[in-house]
Parts: structure tokens; C-alpha cells; sequence
């Protein structure tokens, strides 16, 4: 089965349900240029994801090696996706893809998108239409099978409805010119948007008289040119002009499955978010160890209290014949020993605060990651190994870890260390210190602790 998908315009939240569904239940993938590469995260490790997209004054791929292709994947696999930015339908070829994997025996179905011709105009503060000002839009490509120019100028220019242009980059000047000639009043607003719904976004806002004598360089694709009165709407109702954080962009990792709060970080603050998993856990313990030894086990992580109990049932040892008292290392980790029916006699707020506090004279036993060096005897029942990912495209404005582990890993990748660094507890301000970062905050020892870090720092 071949899914033609619609992306979306590029903003994260403009993905469809559907769509997320799947890429995550995606075998192959053959995504285009404009499509956000953070999509591809939702597709499984083993998922085969193929750039075929078409670049104009670049080397692409032709067109009939893509239809070719198409055909050849659904042999291959069972679900494959053919991921277009925006809709599929419009100026995209999927009704062409579609057509030809069809005339070849496959079966496939349409799944559409956010065209940037509604969302991305939107996202930017122009509405495509509006009551006493423009009853309707009509959409026109400037990129030309045949190369010639097929546009009615004349029509174009006496048209009141709102007017939106793509593949024009390179002919905005030629545009205007030509609805001047035609007719088109000097004064008619029009707007440039490049990278609509993009963290660096641009937009323009003239007439047609005015925008002759500008200077355009820097507005190049993916590039709408919109002509109309909805145009003089832009300045008041531009979304990314009341969002406190605008085009920030953050890094969030994690060594394991559990999700980061960042759901609405980009819809109410304008943070573009990527995360990563950079390790996993792997359950292995010392097959010789003894918790009758000790008075007191202290868990270092919602991990430890898992190997733990794993190591428990593999050695067929009832937790009630335990005598000990538990102690435990922050809010999540207290929490999953009570998911086993545990409570703690005490929480401590950081590795630092527990060596504050103890005993000596009492028998501690740390249980912890094999990869964690501490002074306390100890038992490692798991250690984190590497997974494989790939760093956002984008520059970073900030990266939160929760783990020296994860700082270790993102060295690896040759992170820009003059990228701010979120973490909490010693041992990874310490590992941050210790690998030159030249930034680094240290907040409350929870996820959300360093969510609310982050976007405080930005708010200033």
C-alpha cells in the first residue's frame, strides 16, 4: 500500500493526526525538500527514508525515477509513505503519482495537508479571505511544464479576490511589471512570505509601486507572493509577533522513553522542539550481589529501581523477605518504587543532598547504572548504550539533558559548545564543565524543572 501524505507547511503542529499515524507505522518513506525533517523522528528505527525531492537550479531527482520507484517500494514493502510538503493535490503531482502507481497494480490512498497557501498565509497574519475585502482567493503556479508563461495578466489584474503566487521567487519583479501593465492599481498590496511557518520566517508587506524599488536577495524559496487588500491585515494579526519566544530552537534528550512536557511549547511560546533519545537501558546486574549486607538501598533512578526489581525476580527473591529501609533519589524515582507497591522513608533532591545527609556509620547500598561512579558501595543492575540518531539540521539555542551520559553522547556528535546547556544535579554540570560548554544553567531536578528554565531564560 503507497500513502500519499500531505506534510503540511513545514510548521511542526501543522502535521495531521493521520499523518503522524503513518510514518510511525511506515516501512519506507520517499519525503521531498520542503518536508520538516523532525517528521521523519516519528518513523521507526528500521523504516527506509528516501529524499526524492525536486530542487529548482539544482540536481534533483527526475521525476519518472520517482514513479519508478514508487512502484518498486510497494513491492518491496507493505506500508510505504510518499511524504509531500503541503497537500498533495496542489502543485505537488500527487494526483500524477497516483495515477501512475494505479495504471501499475498498486493500491494506495490520499491523505491530505495543510497547504502553506492557507496555513502558512494564516500562520503569518494574512487571511486568504475576508468579509467586504476579498469573497475568494484563487491560487496560480509560475513554474511551467513547457517553460512558457501561461499566467492571464489581464485577468489577474482586474481580479478584487486575493490573488496567492508559488514557484515565483525568481519572478517577482516580472510579476508586478506585468500587472502594472495590465492595469493593476500602483497601490495594490502585496506581500512576499519565505519559509512561511519556519522558525526564520520573513515576510514583506508593500505595493505594487513601492516593491520595484526594493531590495529582494534575501526572499528566496520555498517563497508565496500574495496580491490583495487581506494584505494590509498582516501586521496585526502575525501569530509569531505574540509568541515570547519566537523561532527559539531547543534540543531535548533523553536517555530513555519517557516524554519531555512540550506538548504546547511551540503553539503558546514559539519553541520549535526536537527531541532525541540518545541511549537506552539495558538490564544487567551482578549475579553475586546480597541486599541482606546492607541496612539501607538507595535508588538513583526510576531505572535502578527497575533493574532492581528485575534482578529480584530473576534471583526468586521476595521483596516482603527485605528488611531494609528505601531511599530514593527524586520525585520520579519515589514514584516508580511506589508503582511497586514501595515507599520510601526518604527522598532525596540530588546525589549531593543524599552524601550530605547520610550515616556513615550505617551499611548504604547505592543501586544505581553501571556507568555512574560514586563513593557509597553499590550495586549496578542496567547501563546505557548509545541508540542512533541524527542532531536537528537547525542552530541550537538550547539543550537539556538530564544525565552526564546524554552530554557524553552529544560531545560525540561535535555539539556546538557554546550552545546553553540545561541540566540538573552535580554530576552533569561537572560532565558539562568538564567537556567545555560555556553555558550552563543547572535547575530543579525534573523534567518540567528544566522546561520552565528554558523558557524563563528566554522570557529574560
Amino acid at each position: 500500500m503507497i500513502w500519499f501524505v500531505g506534510a503540511g507547511c513545514y510548521h511542526p503542529d501543522m502535521l495531521t493526526i493521520g499523518a503522524k499515524k503513518l510514518l510511525e507505522q511506515a516501512d519506507c518513506v520517499l519525503y521531498d525538500h520542503l518536508v520538516n525533517l523532525e517528521f521523519l523522528e516519528y518513523t521507526k528505527e528500521e523504516c527506509e527514508c528516501i529524499c526524492v525531492g525536486k530542487r529548482g537550479h539544482h540536481a534533483s531527482f527526475l521525476q519518472k525515477d520517482i514513479l519508478t520507484l514508487l512502484v518498486e517500494k510497494d513491492q518491496e514493502y507493505s506500508q510505504v509513505v510518499r511524504l509531500k510538503g503541503g497537500d498533495p493535490f496542489l502543485f505537488a503531482r500527487g494526483s500524477e503519482e497516483m495515477r501512475y502507481v494505479l495504471e501499475h497494480g498498486c493500491d494506495c490512498q490520499y491523505v491530505p495537508g495543510i497547504s502553506s497557501a492557507i496555513g502558512a498565509l494564516g500562520y503569518a497574519g494574512i487571511p486568504v479571505t475576508q468579509r467586504h475585502t476579498a469573497t475568494g482567493f484563487i491560487v496560480h503556479t509560475m513554474h511551467y511544464q513547457d517553460g512558457k508563461d501561461h499566467l492571464n495578466y489581464d485577468a489577474i489584474a482586474h481580479e478584487k479576490n486575493t490573488q496567492i503566487f508559488f514557484m515565483g521567487s525568481h519572478k517577482i519583479k516580472y510579476l508586478v511589471q506585468k500587472c502594472l501593465e495590465h492595469g493593476m492599481h500602483p497601490d495594490t498590496p502585496i506581500a512576499l512570505g519565505s519559509h512561511l511557518s519556519y522558525s526564520h520566517q520573513k515576510v514583506l508587506c508593500s505595493t505594487l509601486k513601492e516593491i520595484l524599488h526594493q531590495d529582494l536577495t534575501s526572499f528566496d524559496a520555498p517563497l508565496l507572493i500574495v496580491i490583495g487588500d487581506v494584505v494590509k491585515e498582516q501586521s496585526l494579526l502575525n501569530n509569531a509577533s505574540r509568541l515570547s519566544c519566537f523561532s527559539k530552537q531547543v534540543l531535548f534528550c533523553s536517555v530513555d522513553t519517557t516524554s519531555w512536557p512540550i506538548d504546547d511549547l511551540l503553539l503558546k511560546k514559539g519553541i520549535f522542539t526536537h527531541t532525541r533519545q540518545v541511549a537506552q537501558p539495558v538490564y544487567e546486574y551482578e549475579k553475586t550481589w546480597n541486599p541482606e549486607k546492607y541496612e539501607i538501598l538507595v535508588f538513583s533512578s526510576r531505572h535502578a529501581v527497575k533493574g532492581f526489581f528485575k534482578a529480584l525476580q530473576e534471583q526468586r527473591i521476595d521483596i516482603r523477605s527485605l528488611s531494609q529501609k528505601f531511599y530514593c533519589i527524586g520525585q520520579k524515582t519515589k514514584e516508580q518504587l511506589e508503582e511497586k507497591g514501595v515507599f520510601c522513608q526518604q527522598v532525596f533532591s540530588c546525589y549531593q543532598d543524599l552524601m550530605e545527609q547520610i550515616n556513615e556509620t550505617e551499611k548504604i547500598c547505592y543501586i544505581k547504572a553501571e556507568e555512574v561512579e560514586t563513593k557509597l558501595p553499590s550495586f549496578s543492575c542496567y547501563r546505557m548504550i548509545e541508540k542512533k540518531f541524527d542532531l536537528p539540521a537547525q542552530p541550537l539555542d538550547a539543550i537539556a539533558v538530564t544525565c552526564p551520559q546524554a552530554l557524553k553522547i552529544l560531545d560525540k556528535k561535535r555539539i556546538d559548545k557554546n550552545t546553553p546547556v540545561f541540566c540538573f544535579g552535580r554530576k552533569s554540570r561537572e560532565m558539562a564543565e568538564r567537556l567545555g560548554f560555556s553555558s550552563i544553567h543547572v535547575c530543579p531536578s525534573s523534567k518540567e524543572g528544566i522546561v520552565h528554565e528554558i523558557v524563563s531564560y528566554f522570557e529574560g
